[in-house]
């Protein structure tokens, strides 16, 4: 089956570990695009945090689109939002206690970039998240939350060590209700059931009359996962983890080794029935 649809993570996957893009993953976007692909970048970051790297592609026309917030919001690079799975303000409200009693940094970032906090003591990784990708950072009272609020996750942003005590006692009802996943070693993510990558490029490959099988999804990490899955050919980073690796239909080079432009290389400019693994692994 052609490809139609690429759809790649950012932080670990399209970026080298320094956070560039190199001339051979901007070469290979440039030719998918010319061919017809759809190329979405598929993020956990917000809009405000992926608009350079749609500049430096040039997908920033009407016709191009993003997923954003691990796919709480499908948008079109120029912001205008086609889909949407927001956290009712009344659930996280009631989230807000549970997380304050247990000690864990956490901050609440909204579908218009922004990023919210209740304590004046801002943690680091709060700050750090909202400075690379260029969020508003807000702290104001629970209580004053204004009613409109579109609130997209809630993040445990602390050390590792702490994020692993943290999810070893969540409560069931927590994880039940939400979609719950790691995101980074420092970032543990709560978000709406139907909020998930994977929920998000279907829906997108639907609205452009693409199927499941015209996909192609690329990752490293366990947000990714609801993609690589369900993507006609998921495609884990050779740095990917285990879990990420042993759900993929192949595996690419790392972030390092412009994992991402020989993937496109390989099944979308030069496509073939043996490039096209229906199971087992490429290297």
């Amino acid at each position: 089956m052609t490809i139609k649809l690429v759809a790649s993570d950012i932080d670990n996957t399209l970026l080298t570990p320094d956070k560039k893009l190199t001339a051979r993953t901007i070469a290979a976007i440039h030719a998918a695009r010319k061919q017809g692909v759809h190329v979405v970048l598929c993020t956990g970051r917000p809009l405000t945090g992926v608009a350079p790297l749609l500049e430096q592609l040039g997908l920033t026309s009407a016709s191009d689109y993003v997923i954003t917030l691990n796919g709480a919001q499908v948008q079109r690079a120029t912001g205008e939002q086609l889909f949407a799975s927001t956290i009712p303000l009344s659930e996280y409200q009631q989230l807000v206690p549970y997380f304050t009693r247990i000690g864990i940094n956490m901050h609440m970032v909204t579908l218009d970039s922004n990023v919210y906090v209740h304590q004046p003591d801002v943690g680091y990784y709060t700050v750090f998240d909202t400075y690379h990708t260029k969020m508003h950072l807000h702290v104001i009272p629970l209580n004053q939350l204004p009613a409109d609020i579109q609130i997209a996750k809630y993040m445990m942003a602390d050390e590792p060590a702490k994020i692993d005590a943290a999810i070893r006692q969540l409560p069931t009802a927590i994880t039940k209700h939400f979609y719950c996943v790691r995101s980074e070693r420092f970032f543990y993510e709560l978000l709406n059931k139907q909020a998930t990558k994977g929920n998000a490029v279907i829906a997108l490959a639907d609205h452009l009359a693409v199927t499941a099988d015209e996909v192609m999804t690329l990752g490293d990490e366990n947000n990714d996962l609801p993609m690589i899955t369900r993507a006609g050919l998921g495609v884990a980073m050779g740095n990917a983890n285990s879990q990420v690796k042993a759900a993929a239909q192949a595996v690419t080079t790392d972030n390092n080794h412009d994992g991402v432009a020989r993937a496109i290389e390989k099944y979308v400019l030069t496509p073939s029935k043996t490039d096209h693994p229906a199971s087992g692994k490429d290297r």
